[in-house]
C-alpha cells in the first residue's frame, strides 16, 4: 500500500527538555486527491506511563500535588491533583515504567498491575503517546514529599477515599487530563472490579 503522507521537509526549531519540529507535508485527502503542502509544528513528546494507584483494602486512591507551568496563564493554582505518570527511560517497558514511578513518586510497590489503554493525548500537535494502567498498591497515613532530586521534582502525594476523588471529579477540581481519563474509567468500571 503506498503512503498516505508525503514529507516534504522536517528540521528542529527546538532542541532542549522537549523538540519541536517543523514539518512541511501533503496527505491524501478523502476523496483520493492530495493536500496542498501543510506547515506544522509538532511537539516531539514522549512515551509515558501513567498509574492510578489504588488500595483495594481500605478503598484508597492516592493523588499527587505538582507545579505545572502550563496553568500559568489562568487564574488557576499552579499545583494540581493529578495521577502518578514519567517518562519511558530507554529499554523500559510501560509497564516497568508505571512500577519505577509508582514508587519514586509516592514511595509504593505495586501488588498488581492492569492496563486500562494506550492513547495519544493531543494527536493534531504531539507525538506523546500516553499508556495507562491501574495500580493496586498499600495505602498510608497522612502525606509524603517525594520526587526526584535530580529531575527537580516536588510532589505531595495524599490517599484519598474513593468518595473524596469522586467529588473532585464532579466539582471540576481534577483538570489533567490523563487524570480524568484515569478516574472516569475508574468509577466507570468500579463495581465490576471491587
Amino acid at each position: 500500500m503506498k503512503s498516505a503522507v508525503n514529507i516534504i521537509n522536517k528540521k528542529i526549531l527546538h532542541n532542549g527538555f522537549y523538540k519541536i519540529h517543523e514539518i512541511t507535508l501533503e496527505h491524501k485527502k478523502h476523496d483520493g486527491s492530495w493536500s496542498t503542502p501543510i506547515k506544522r509544528e509538532i511537539f516531539s513528546g514522549a512515551h509515558v506511563a501513567t498509574i492510578l494507584p489504588y488500595d483495594p483494602l481500605t478503598k484508597k486512591i492516592i493523588l499527587i500535588d505538582q507545579f505545572r507551568p502550563g496553568i500559568l496563564k489562568t487564574n488557576q493554582d499552579p499545583v494540581i491533583k493529578e495521577i502518578v505518570a514519567g517518562i519511558i527511560d530507554k529499554g523500559e517497558s510501560p509497564e516497568e515504567s508505571a512500577k519505577r514511578e509508582c514508587k519514586e513518586e509516592i514511595g509504593c510497590d505495586v501488588n498488581k498491575l492492569t492496563k486500562i489503554c494506550s492513547y495519544y493525548p493531543t494527536p493534531a500537535i504531539s507525538e506523546q503517546y500516553n499508556h495507562l494502567f491501574l495500580g493496586e498498591v498499600r495505602s498510608f497515613e497522612g502525606n509524603k514529599i517525594t520526587g526526584q532530586i535530580n529531575e527537580n521534582e516536588d510532589i505531595l502525594a495524599r490517599c484519598y477515599c474513593v468518595e473524596e476523588v469522586k467529588k473532585f471529579l464532579m466539582n471540576n477540581k481534577i483538570v489533567n487530563g490523563l487524570t480524568l481519563i484515569a478516574l472516569q474509567w475508574f468509577f466507570l468500571n468500579y463495581n465490576s472490579i471491587y
